[in-house]
């Protein structure tokens, strides 16, 4: 073998070690700020959990929120959805508005609305009472019985059982959405042998 050749050989096998040692650097480097960059937005991310007294720890996750927090958020929104003045119904429905997903907030906001005019017209408030929640926290819905109270000039004036249904969303980042709420109105003969049962 040629001297000559050998040391060309041997000079082009160390650039090439060089040029490897070079790059490895620089990915482990790049590898670095990614994982740096990437737990400053963990450690420094903001998320918003409601309702804002948390009486028990909550699991959220990409798609899921634990039977506890799905039962908060829905005597949240049903709170401010059904104990409300003519003063206060406005705002606690920019409240509920802003929770809420782009599938639903059309039909919720108009029913809102619809709401929010009766009670300001007739000048009525109103005072929910949630007493049972069952809660399927696979479908991400809620479903709670309790009793409407509806009062005017502070003269109550019904009292009545009622059940309403909250359907949430939430997103793979683990933020949840409401999605629909719905009064549960049972068929008539329902009713009669739910009154006689009384």
């Amino acid at each position: 073998m040629n001297p000559h050749n050998a040391v060309n050989e041997r000079a082009a096998l160390k650039g090439q070690v060089t040029f490897q040692r070079h790059v490895i650097y620089g990915l482990i480097g790049l590898s670095l700020v990614i994982a740096g960059g990437w737990g400053w937005t963990a450690i420094n991310s903001k998320v918003a959990i409601l309702p804002p007294e948390v009486k028990r720890p909550y699991e959220i996750g990409s798609n899921f929120g634990n039977a506890d927090y799905l039962a908060d958020m829905a005597n949240y929104v049903l709170q401010s959805v059904l104990t409300v003045s003519p003063d206060s119904v406005e705002h606690n429905n920019k409240v509920i508005l802003k929770m809420t997903h782009p599938d639903g907030y059309g039909k919720l906001k108009s029913e809102l609305e619809a709401a929010a005019l009766r009670l300001r017209s007739d000048q009525v408030s109103s005072v929910w009472i949630p007493r049972k929640v069952e809660i399927f926290a696979r479908e991400k819905r809620v479903e709670v019985a309790g009793r409407l109270k509806t009062y005017i000039a502070d003269v109550l004036t019904s009292e009545r059982d009622k059940q309403y249904t909250v359907e949430f969303n939430i997103t793979s980042s683990g933020r949840l959405y409401v999605l629909n709420i719905q009064e549960v109105v049972k068929p008539a003969h329902a009713r009669i042998a739910a009154r006689r049962a009384d």
